[in-house]
């Protein structure tokens, strides 16, 4: 989903800061997360299609706080996102695309690079497992099934590394 049907499906549930709006993608959304440097010029370019309203709510001692609403054509067309029919997978898989251009690399530091992505992978794997108490118990159905099929897939992709690791050790007898 691009950034500006997310942000009009943020402000569904009612106004929000664009800072609010950064702190969902980070507490909640974990398989996406929005910066700031996305989240404001996406935010203007619906401001200029009328699908949110900016309101400046003043404050003393502070810097002046926009505040974003969404307006009955934001919530049509975020509605009909939502049915529309599902665009392909994006398969940005980094390590794959690396993978492709291995045949560059000397034997050694292909394994390397097999063993550093099974590295990474175990790190994020990890830090899921620090959330997951979280998203068990404050997170909502869909929430609970986005982490697990996130998790599922991060672990399948170890594991088919994890194989095809071996198997090029073997192959290159660097047991």
């Amino acid at each position: 989903m691009e950034t500006g049907m997310m942000i009009l499906g943020f402000l569904m549930s009612g106004p929000k800061t664009g800072y609010k709006m950064k702190n969902i993608t980070g507490k909640m959304m974990i398989a996406y997360n929005l910066s700031l440097n996305q989240i404001y010029p996406a935010l203007r370019k619906l401001e200029t299609a009328n699908l949110v309203k900016k309101e400046v709510v003043f404050q003393t001692g502070k810097p002046n706080k926009h505040m974003y609403t969404i307006t009955e054509e934001g919530k049509e067309l975020f509605k009909q996102s939502l049915i529309a029919p599902p665009d392909p997978i994006d398969y940005d898989l980094d390590f794959l695309v690396k993978l492709f251009f291995f045949r560059f690399l000397d034997k050694k530091n292909v394994i390397r690079q097999f063993e550093q992505e099974i590295i990474s992978l175990d790190e994020q794997l990890e830090d899921f497992e620090q959330v997951q108490p979280v998203v068990e118990h404050e997170g909502t159905e869909d929430g609970r099934f986005i982490y697990s099929t996130i998790v599922s897939f991060m672990q399948l992709l170890r594991d088919r590394y994890s194989d095809e690791l071996e198997k090029r050790k073997k192959a290159y007898a660097l047991r």
